[in-house]
């Protein structure tokens, strides 16, 4: 299949491919990059956020540490009160062992029971806490910082709190000092927290760093501010933090909303001292730095890239120029040996290309090859030239001269056959119809050759006239091979139209019309039919000549037409011919404008030629 697709130049597919090339490897190089630094910016925070947790868990642990270290000094018989402002607690007393089973607080009774100091967090009661503090109740969160589903008010609160178990003479436990600080609303707290894990420092007017101390649930103390900037406590952290670290009893870490940025946070449990989970330590970083951070390596990865890829496609701009001009410069060259300027040469001094210049250099021998072959050719042609005159003069000479003497003989023996110089036997009657069958066979030979030795030499020349078919051309043959026909019991059918015109060269078509009958009696059935029908196709006269016979084989239609080509089938052996006359037939039919070809039927052969019927 022919593609009719307009072909791309050399120097466009060449610039296509590099910037292709260069694109998908920069867009793979910009995509991997991306991930990389997204990752390596995740991986910074999340290392960052497990530091800073670990700091704020420390925090919290040392201020309950510095409550132990301070009991250990207190004197058991000082002034209860006293002892509290002194240490800055938010409520100090004592528990003797007949009021054991009374206190609320689980700290005091693993004192009891272990003998030894507890420090850890608790949730102190809604009673305890009004008869300590009256009047403390977390405040409701506001509801720009979450909706009122998300909203909690406490009744208790999350207490970090120290017993110290004073020892009788008898080694037991006689009381418990315990003492605590409430976390809840315990800004100065979380702001010192803040402090030593953040310092302190903001980020485009926003705090840096956030830290939270959950109850349960519940945010009590924070440094998040809401929009009306107040600090955003009684709100409830989400199901999937709540979820993981209570429910699974594990950490967490991830992306979260604060009222009006994204933060990387990070939280993990508070335990009370058996172990139950009762709140939760939160800390959070601003996310923007990391984003502004990434997007700051990811371009300067870009710039890296398109550092790389602008010389790339200046290097492919040159290079395709290169190589587009040294290929311009051979394809006219070869375009001018098409032409037949076989002198053309491609300077390959200039061809920069080791590859390029090889193709020149042999686009060069190529040259030289050809004229020295065309020189050749030439001779050759020449020589060709003057054997093929040499060839039909013979041709033409032989035929001419036979023609002459042919035509004696044919004159004598006619006489002798008709007895016009004598009497003949019976034997010399036969062998003379022998010898005209063989004459009649040498002449249409002689004519053959002759015919062939102008259709060589150009020489057929086609003049035409008006005539009548039947009447002018199918009747005389007729009447030429009817003697054949009845010597071989061969019935001929001529249902022409006499009215039927057609304007040819009557000379030569009368060649192409004897031809055709000669070959339906020669190769004709014994005892079979030749019919002869024309009729008109349009602006063309169609003729067949139909005669019984062995059907030609599809395999050897091709060769009927070709010169000195012949087919023979069995019981043909013996048929003369020089398989020339279709040859000579067909030429002279392609020169009135028509065409020739034969049609097998079921028991025979149909030749046809269609010629224009004036013109």
């Amino acid at each position: 299949m022919i593609n009719f697709k307009k072909p791309t130049k050399l120097w466009t597919t060449i610039l296509i491919g590099i910037f292709a090339m260069v694109l998908f490897w920069g867009l793979f190089m910009s995509g991997y990059g991306f991930f990389v630094v997204k990752r390596y910016i995740f991986k910074e925070a999340r290392q960052t956020l497990e530091q800073n947790l670990n700091t704020v868990r420390n925090v919290y642990k040392e201020r309950m540490n510095q409550m132990r270290i301070a009991f250990n000094i207190v004197n058991p018989d000082s002034d209860l009160n006293a002892v509290k402002n002194e240490l800055s607690l938010d409520y100090f007393g004592v528990v003797n062992a007949a009021q054991q089973a009374t206190s609320s607080s689980e700290v005091v009774q693993e004192a009891f029971l272990t003998g030894q100091p507890v420090v850890a967090s608790r949730i102190m009661r809604k009673e305890e806490l009004e008869r300590i503090r009256p009047g403390m109740i977390v405040p409701m969160a506001s509801a720009l910082i979450a909706s009122p589903a998300e909203q909690a008010q406490l009744q208790d609160a999350l207490s970090m709190e120290f017993a110290r178990p004073i020892l009788g003479p008898d080694g037991r436990v006689e009381k418990v000092l315990y003492g605590g600080e409430i976390v809840n609303n315990n800004f100065n707290f979380i702001d010192h927290i803040v402090n030593v894990v953040f310092e302190p420092k903001a980020y485009d007017g926003k705090p840096y760093g956030i830290i939270t101390i959950f109850q349960n649930d519940v945010r009590i103390a924070t440094n998040v501010l809401d929009k009306g900037g107040e600090r955003a406590v009684g709100t409830k952290i989400s199901k999937d933090v709540y979820n993981k670290i209570v429910e699974q009893r594990g950490s967490w870490l991830g992306r979260t909303f604060v009222v009006t940025d994204w933060y990387i946070a990070a939280c993990e449990p508070i335990l009370n001292v058996r172990g139950e989970i009762i709140g939760g330590l939160y800390v959070g970083i601003l996310e923007k730095p990391f984003q502004l951070l990434g997007e700051k390596l990811f371009l300067g990865l870009l710039m890296i890239i398109m550092m790389g890829v602008i010389p790339t496609l200046i290097f492919a701009y040159f290079l395709a120029n290169s190589l587009v001009r040294q290929l311009t410069q051979m394809v006219r060259t070869t375009v001018k040996i098409a032409q037949g300027e076989l002198e053309s040469k491609i300077d390959t001094t200039g061809l920069s290309v080791h590859e390029m210049k090889e193709l020149g250099e042999s686009i060069n021998y190529m040259s030289e090859k050809l004229v020295e072959r065309e020189e050749s050719l030439e001779e050759t042609h020449k020589r060709l030239e003057v054997m093929n005159k040499r060839y039909l003069d013979l041709i033409g000479f032989v035929a001419h001269e036979l023609k002459g003497i042919l035509s004696s003989i044919v004159l004598n023996t006619y006489l002798l056959q008709k007895k016009i110089l004598g009497d003949i036997n019976p034997k010399q009657e036969s062998v003379l119809k022998s010898m005209g069958r063989n004459l009649d066979y040498l002449t249409v030979t002689v004519k053959n050759f002759l015919n062939l030795s102008r259709i060589e030499k150009d020489e057929l020349k086609v003049d035409k006239q008006e005539i009548f078919l039947k009447e002018h051309l199918l009747d005389p043959a007729i009447e030429s091979f009817q003697q054949q026909a009845e010597e071989k019991n061969i019935m001929i059918s001529n249902t022409v139209d006499a009215r039927l015109s057609v304007r040819v060269d009557s000379g030569l078509m009368q060649i192409v019309v004897n031809n055709l009958l000669s070959n339906a009696v020669k190769y004709g059935l014994e005892g079979g039919k030749i019919r002869i029908t024309a009729k008109n196709q349009e602006d063309m006269l169609e003729v067949e000549v139909y005669n019984d016979g062995e059907p030609i084989a599809s395999i050897d239609m091709d060769k009927l037409f070709k010169k000195f080509s012949r087919v023979l089938y069995r019981g043909q052996e013996s048929v003369k011919g020089t398989g020339i006359g279709l040859f000579i037939s067909k030429e002279i039919i392609e020169r009135h404008g028509g065409h020739i070809w034969v049609e097998p039927a079921l028991k025979g052969n149909s030749f046809k030629f269609q010629i224009p019927r004036s013109n």
